[in-house]
């Protein structure tokens, strides 16, 4: 009971800050009013990493494989060092609110407005992740009916972010990593000290394989160098959500040295999670993967003390929910219904809001079907990647390499679309079109096609678009000066 009432405070302190943020400006609302240091932002984005994916995801995949769990944030702090070095700062000196604000002057809206319908689309996968996360880890712990705790997560996720806006969630987001963290060590030393209790090794019961690093037996190097680098990496790179991150920074100088701090803080935390994983794989052997933190916290930690590190990893689901949240709802208002630019301020204000109890509901429902972190994180990174990630980074090209607003459209249409393909049945349409059997092109791609496939055409038709575009636009100039 008392585990209860104070993972019941802690949400309540949430939403009383949310509510105490309410009335801001849309600059405050959208972008934290571009004003915070490095350190700040940084801790943000750690935040907004270690999200599902860390609390239930990454425990997970290192109860059931092993240190290479890790690879899960670890192929995310690799793509860090590229984007704080390159395209960080880039980011904040364009002054927009979105990603795709920075197709749309790049491209157009006639790129902009797909792109944003296809990341709202597929961040409802994603912010479905951090609910059922939250839902699962507290029905576990505490006992309750799946359905119901996702519905008050789900709410309070909602009415937090609606209120509070940028502004509430990077105040906060210090000392929910910070709570984060701490039930994170905690579990280990309650781990460690059970295992001493009983006389035995904290390690033993550990299985062989699971100490095998960079592969292991369940994770090769085709995960390591094409599928995690490729779907797990490259929103790093050019996510809605750590753009958002970028963009509240003061300067361009914040925001690079924040990415760089941010992927060296990764590295360690990554690996205390996995370790976290293997830990609880020694004490409880026969457990599903994706219940190894829930099942850990509610058998050994004493009451209250549970209460809290409940509140901490929820505070971490939290610090990923509410950042994926208004990132998405932003694009929807802005740059799908406000595309044209001809409303004011407090609409689009009024519509962000409204956008986001609509995406809101739809990531509830997608949550009440599935059950699977680290599955609907990857049905939603799918989805992204295959139509806007690299569509985006090339609208940071200039000159000869510059990719024309029509052929950035094809890529994003057709990588979506493929990639859509791909996330149905398990890809079974996409076999269908591609012809019967496993032809010569699907063992080239692997055992992750539907996930590869979309990538590969969208970077073929953005490079050899740009070709055919350059040497179309140079016969029609060699044409004009025969003309002349």
């Amino acid at each position: 009971m008392i585990d209860a009432a104070i993972v019941l405070a802690y949400l309540a302190v949430m939403l009383s800050v949310g509510w105490r943020s309410r009335r801001q400006s849309p600059e405050s609302y959208w972008v934290a009013d571009r004003r915070y240091a490095a350190g700040t932002v940084t801790v943000s984005l750690v935040a907004t990493i270690f999200g599902a994916s860390s609390t239930i995801g990454i425990i997970g995949l290192g109860y059931s494989r092993g240190l290479t769990g890790a690879w899960w944030s670890l192929i995310g702090a690799a793509a860090l060092l590229p984007f704080g070095l390159l395209l960080a700062g880039r980011v904040r000196a364009l002054e927009v609110y979105t990603l795709p604000d920075i197709l749309k002057r790049a491209y157009g809206n006639r790129v902009a407005v797909p792109a944003a319908v296809l990341i709202a689309l597929a961040w409802c996968g994603v912010i479905a992740a951090q609910m059922t996360a939250g839902a699962l880890l507290l029905s576990g712990v505490l006992r309750l009916d799946y359905s119901w705790v996702l519905a008050v997560v789900a709410v309070v996720f909602v009415l937090y972010t609606y209120w509070g806006g940028q502004l509430s969630v990077i105040r906060t987001d210090s000392w929910q990593f910070g709570l984060f963290l701490g039930g994170v060590l905690v579990c280990l030393v309650l781990l460690y000290v059970a295992a001493q209790g009983a006389g035995v090794s904290a390690s033993e019961g550990v299985p062989a394989g699971h100490l095998r690093f960079p592969v292991s037996q369940n994770f090769g190097w085709y995960d390591l160098l094409v599928f995690y680098p490729l779907i797990v990496g490259l929103p790093y790179l050019a996510g809605p959500d750590i753009y958002s991150r970028v963009r509240c920074a003061r300067d361009t100088a914040a925001a690079r040295k924040a990415a760089l701090t941010a992927a060296a803080v990764v590295v360690p935390i990554s690996f205390l999670l996995a370790a976290l994983g293997m830990l609880i794989r020694a004490r409880f052997p026969e457990i599903a993967a994706e219940g190894a933190l829930p099942t850990a916290v509610s058998e050994l930690v004493p009451a209250g003390l549970a209460g809290l590190i409940l509140a901490g990893f929820l505070a971490a689901v939290m610090s990923s929910a509410d950042t994926t949240l208004i990132s998405a709802s932003t694009i929807l208002s802005l740059n799908v219904f406000g595309a044209r630019g001809n409303l004011s301020r407090a609409k689009e204000l009024r519509l962000t809001r409204l956008a986001l109890i609509g995406v809101g509901a739809a990531a509830w429902a997608i949550a009440g079907l599935e059950r699977g972190i680290i599955s609907a994180l990857l049905l939603g990174y799918t989805v992204f990647v295959g139509g806007v990630v690299l569509p985006t980074l090339a609208s940071f090209l200039r000159g000869r390499a510059r990719v024309s607003p029509r052929v950035a459209m094809a890529a994003v249409i057709v990588g979506g679309a493929t990639a859509a393909l791909g996330a149905i049945r398990g890809g079974a349409p996409l076999k269908v079109l591609l012809g019967p059997g496993d032809g010569a092109l699907l063992q080239l791609l692997g055992p992750r096609y539907p996930a590869i496939l979309p990538v590969i055409l969208s970077l073929a038709i953005l490079v050899l678009g740009t070709v055919l575009t350059r040497i179309v636009t140079h016969a029609r100039a060699r044409n004009r000066n025969r003309l002349d």
